[in-house]
């Protein structure tokens, strides 16, 4: 009998670890995840470990960092208009989806040049590409234009 009454404890036991630790598996998986910080979000794992003396190319897991400048002057419908990008990585390709319906625009020196046809609210969205991996970094979700110049001619000139 007292082999019996050891197997059901040892039983018991194991019922309620197995009871506790299903507990924590479910706690886990409902807890909310706060909010995460914008500017730390964007980690990539590097597929091959490149031997380099730089070591943020060297690190199996690189941040990439990148952000649009940010411009008092809105874009006007109809004029050529330069979107900055500052804070980069070397490394990644960045483009920019200007919300027009067109593909991406990458960055050549660090600015894409572009002509938005009309004036209306675009959201503009800065993404970067590494090794295979893609991440958003940065969304203006209504960028609004500026109204188009209108130029009114004074008049000829006459010249005494």
């Amino acid at each position: 009998m007292s082999t019996s009454k050891g197997i059901n404890r040892e039983t018991m036991l194991l019922i309620v670890v197995a009871v506790f630790g299903l507990a924590g598996l479910a706690a886990l998986q409902f807890a909310q995840k706060g909010p995460s910080d914008s500017e730390n979000k964007a980690l990539v794992q590097a597929e091959s470990q490149q031997i380099s003396s730089d070591a943020q190319t060297s690190a199996q897991f690189q941040k990439v960092t990148g952000k649009i400048m940010d411009t008092d002057k809105l874009p006007e419908a109809g004029q050529p208009f330069k979107f900055y990008l500052i804070e980069s990585s070397n490394g990644p390709i960045y483009e920019l989806d200007l919300g027009d319906g067109k593909p991406r625009r990458p960055f050549v020196n660090g600015v894409v040049d572009c002509i938005f046809p009309e004036q209306k609210s675009f959201p503009v969205t800065l993404y970067a590409r590494y090794e295979g991996q893609e991440v958003m970094l940065q969304r203006i979700n209504q960028l609004v234009l500026a109204h188009k110049k209108k130029t009114n001619p004074v008049g000829t000139v006459v010249d005494y």
